[in-house]
């Protein structure tokens, strides 16, 4: 089987994003900017970014329109990740429900330096609502069959076990009733046997 993500044209995934009865992506790029001014990573790596999530939102007021180091890698989470060096902010936000969690957490742990941040925004369930929001963008449709709403508690204990260790949550409610909860964990320094 294909994986959806693949056959998704970019402008209809950015489309049915900015839909304001979706509302998601403006949410997305709020949530990474105020992350980048609370925690003034020198480094960070967006996971699952597709045309960005906001990206260019958040820097724009830092870099002026330009993104000096920008580095951008296509890789499976999963699987064999790219080598690059580590950095102090992971940013993955409305990728868990597409993944095993157990396999990314551990990539993604190779990735983060030392007291580095993992930022994980995951959507909740809505009663009597569909996972992915309908929208004239008929290729997300498909994604249904792929997405797993993950339980915050959930990954917060996959993520403890890797040495993640969670200082922060919140609950973010759209107009539409969705809810998202942002996650902060640290990675804890490696122990000297």
């Amino acid at each position: 089987m294909n994986n959806p993500w693949l056959m998704i044209p970019l402008e209809d995934y950015e489309g049915h994003m900015a839909m304001p009865d979706v509302g998601q992506a403006k949410m997305l790029a709020n949530e990474f900017e105020e992350l980048l001014k609370t925690y003034a990573p020198t480094s960070a790596a967006l996971i699952g970014c597709a045309g960005g999530n906001g990206f260019e939102e958040a820097a724009k007021a830092r870099y002026a329109g330009r993104m000096m180091g920008l580095e951008l890698y296509c890789a499976d989470i999963e699987g064999h990740m790219l080598e690059f060096r580590p950095v102090h902010m992971v940013y993955g936000a409305l990728v868990f429900e597409y993944v095993d969690i157990a396999k990314a957490l551990k990539n993604l742990r190779g990735i983060c330096l030392p007291n580095g941040i993992l930022a994980a925004l995951l959507q909740l369930p809505k009663e009597g609502a569909a996972s992915v929001s309908p929208s004239p963008f008929v290729t997300l449709k498909e994604l249904s069959s792929i997405m797993r709403l993950v339980p915050p508690d959930n990954f917060r204990k996959v993520a403890e076990k890797l040495g993640f260790g969670l200082f922060s949550q919140k609950l973010i409610t759209l107009e539409s009733g969705k809810q998202f909860s942002l996650q902060l964990f640290k990675l804890s320094e490696p122990t000297l046997d």
